[in-house]
């Protein structure tokens, strides 16, 4: 009998502990899958997934490689974890439940939540997933001098990469240009602003102009800068020698850029803004007929309750 009891002590102390040191199971993932270039790491549940974006992964990689014109490197890592104890074991800093990847160049790793655990798309993954190479790649490429490396650039690098423009990106630029100014470029050169809305216009303004040295510079003196930095030369240096201005200059020329696609009139007379008040005054004239109609029935009702009190007054 005693050696029963002890038994079923035991059951229900491993029935109560399982699912916790699931649950709480922290490390690195247990399995590994070598690619050309990376060890993904990775829980058994998620073994079909990460099988079936080591493609992604390195095709990523390489185009990403080539648009900083950076030859492909080895010796990097991906985690992919499906628990946050997991996650912010890699950097316990990174606590928030919003933050879904990031990078440590210094060490070549990119550590990312599931997407069941992040709640996101296997698309959004992939867009996570291709910012934090463009982070890893642009580190590796700017080398020991990564301090050389502003914020806006390495940021608005990796949304280019990642393919990240939204339209609320586009609303923060609208804002921008009705509202406000630019954010000093020189205040993002460190570090973003941590309120959302600031947040935002920072990535956007990154993007934009980044984008906007793209198609000035062309391919091959913009992969330069990478270049330059990587020899120790200051980003802001170059630019002003590549297109014979002053940064400051450069800055008002994007944002004339900017303004002339973002201010009142390319917005009002945009294909963009004509549908959307088209849909507008879809919504507005289906409301407006709602409401005809429940005042309507509302009529209705109350001239049979009219009716009816007529009646029953006049056989009582």
């Amino acid at each position: 009998m005693k050696n029963l009891k002890f038994m079923l002590l035991i059951i229900l102390i491993a029935a109560v502990a399982t699912p916790l040191c699931v649950q709480g199971w922290s490390g690195p993932p247990p399995f590994m899958m070598p690619t050309a270039h990376f060890k993904l790491y990775y829980s058994l549940k998620r073994k079909a997934f990460t099988k079936s974006m080591s493609t992604t992964i390195e095709s990523s990689f390489s185009r990403i490689c080539a648009s900083l014109g950076v030859e492909p490197f080895g010796q990097n890592s991906i985690y992919i974890c499906d628990n946050s104890l997991q996650f912010n074991e890699h950097r316990p800093s990174v606590g928030e439940s919003w933050v879904v990847g990031f990078a440590i160049p210094a060490q070549r790793k990119i550590v990312l939540k599931s997407p069941s655990l992040a709640r996101v798309s296997r698309k959004q993954f992939i867009k996570t997933l291709k910012h934090e190479l463009s982070h890893l790649v642009l580190h590796h490429a700017v080398g020991k001098n990564w301090r050389l490396l502003p914020r806006w650039f390495d940021e608005g690098m990796a949304m280019i990469n990642a393919g990240q423009w939204e339209w609320v990106d586009s609303f923060a630029l609208v804002r921008m240009v009705l509202f406000s100014d630019p954010i000093p470029f020189e205040k993002l050169r460190d570090s973003f602003p941590m309120e959302s809305g600031e947040a935002r216009l920072a990535y956007a303004q990154s993007y934009s102009f980044c984008q906007f040295l793209q198609r000035t510079l062309q391919r091959r003196r913009f992969i330069s800068l990478v270049d330059g930095m990587r020899r120790g030369i200051p980003l802001e240096a170059q630019l002003s020698r590549a297109v014979g201005r002053p940064f400051e200059q450069i800055v008002k020329a994007w944002y004339g850029r900017v303004r002339d696609k973002y201010g009142v009139y390319p917005v009002l007379t945009s294909a963009a803004f004509f549908w959307f008040a088209v849909s507008l005054l879809f919504i507005l004239a289906y409301l407006r007929k709602r409401q005809a109609t429940r005042e309507r029935l509302d009529q209705m009702q109350a001239e049979e309750e009219f009716t009816e009190q007529i009646i029953e007054g006049k056989y009582h």
